[in-house]
């Protein structure tokens, strides 16, 4: 072969190689998740489909509007289809899926949509959920070294406990969720405070 004809193929080659694109929807790195099948995760989805499941479980004991549980189970379901493709051999998360699935398929179609929780159940409680999943999410992000994420997930989990300390705000709360709140205060003021001073804020 002539060099100009080797020149020629080469260039042929690289050109091909050009137009053709490269396979889509892996990313840099791939996806580490798709091989772990259990364990906590730093992953905020994650936390707000525990909190969701959480929920879900202390809103059928306590006979909540089905109509309004078939309401936030729509968002809690879309998310855990997301979570089962980014993690799809996490155990917890297939048996959190298939429960929202299970109580899903029992709601009356016909139920109202528009009726509200009663206070005893704050799923729909933006201060208390956002507490509640951000200073979960924060632990586990703190564990993994991740100290940014730590310290914006405790700034707002710091900014919600001063709304839920507020007097009587959790006075229709189940115990454990009231205490949970008062309880976890000391613990998350130390973590923020070692978090900010690992991201240097």
């Amino acid at each position: 072969m002539t060099y100009a004809k080797h020149c020629l193929l080469a260039g042929a080659a690289i050109a091909i190689a050009l137009l053709v694109p490269a396979a889509q929807g892996q990313g840099l790195y791939g996806n580490p998740g798709k091989d772990l099948t259990g364990g906590e995760l730093n992953d905020q989805d994650y936390w707000w489909a525990r909190f969701d499941s959480m929920m879900l479980e202390l809103a059928i004991q306590q006979h909540q509007p089905e109509g309004h549980i078939a309401v936030d189970l729509a968002s809690s379901i879309r998310r855990l289809d997301d979570l089962s493709k980014k993690y799809p051999k996490h155990q917890e998360i297939a048996k959190m899926k298939a429960r929202a699935a299970e109580i899903d398929s029992k709601i009356d179609p016909n139920a109202n949509r528009g009726t509200s929780f009663s206070p005893e159940c704050p799923w729909d409680e933006a201060n208390f959920a956002q507490l509640w999943v951000n200073l979960h999410w924060a632990k586990v992000a703190y564990d993994a070294k991740d100290y940014n994420t730590a310290a914006g997930d405790l700034q707002n989990v710091m900014q919600n406990y001063q709304f839920m300390l507020r007097p009587d705000r959790m006075k229709f709360y189940p115990d454990d969720l009231r205490k949970y709140v008062e309880n976890s205060k000391p613990e998350a003021d130390k973590l923020y405070a070692a978090a900010k001073e690992r991201a240097n804020r």
